[in-house]
């Protein structure tokens, strides 16, 4: 699927490089809402897309990476290992794997045509943050959702993502994308033809409806008493 997007001419490119910051543990899977987020909000096509995971360590000042490209030259599997007094700087530790990952041919070479700095060959960066929202066809019981939703609230008002991995002056947009529990049971609309009686019914409802007259001032003394009259 991202080969086919981040090939096809149809699609404007989004960016040179298409970064997501995420936790993939076993180091190998990409999650579901991070491939909807590419391909269902609005298709991003890419050169080179990122899949992001920041592993701190216990050591202090572990400033370590592995990179798994999944057999393409578009698309990276990065697990960062920083110690837990190291700057999380991720724009910085990229822009190393990315020559590191040129030098050996795993990706392609990016030359930019227009540029300040001549001879450069990494292209442009945009960091997608996505925020999973709980949404309303959810079907659990009300503990675990209370659970959910508190966790996703600390989410919310910890500090800024993009702060914390030191973006902020880069290209920063933030997504939310539903997260849906539970079986869910959509429900069917039936169609029903057209009937001139219905239309007449609703009109006659309109008219039944109260209706307010312009407000009559009353004044008594020096208080203005304002009476409304049906």
């Amino acid at each position: 699927m991202l080969n086919s997007l981040h090939t096809d001419p149809n699609y404007e490119r989004y960016a040179d490089n298409l970064v997501y910051l995420t936790k993939i543990h076993d180091g190998r899977f990409v999650k579901k809402n991070l491939i909807y987020s590419i391909v269902d909000k609005r298709p991003k096509r890419a050169d080179v897309y990122w899949f992001v995971t920041v592993n701190v360590t216990d050591e202090p000042y572990t400033a370590e990476y592995n990179a798994d490209t999944y057999g393409t030259n578009y698309m990276v599997n990065v697990q960062l290992f920083l110690g837990f007094r190291m700057q999380q700087t991720v724009n910085v530790f990229l822009r190393q794997v990315v020559q590191d990952l040129m030098a050996t041919g795993e990706i392609d070479r990016q030359p930019q045509k227009y540029t300040t700095m001549p001879g450069r060959e990494v292209g442009d960066w945009s960091f997608v943050l996505v925020r999973e929202e709980l949404s309303s066809e959810t079907r659990i019981n009300s503990f675990a959702k209370i659970i959910i939703q508190s966790r996703l609230l600390l989410q919310r008002i910890t500090v800024s993502p993009a702060r914390w991995f030191g973006l902020e002056y880069a290209d920063v947009v933030e997504e939310h994308v539903p997260l849906i529990l539970g079986k869910v049971r959509a429900a069917r609309l039936k169609r029903v033809h057209a009937d001139p009686s219905a239309k007449r019914r609703i009109n006659n409802r309109e008219r039944e409806k109260p209706s307010w007259r312009v407000p009559h001032q009353v004044t008594v003394g020096p208080v203005r008493t304002v009476i409304l009259l049906r």
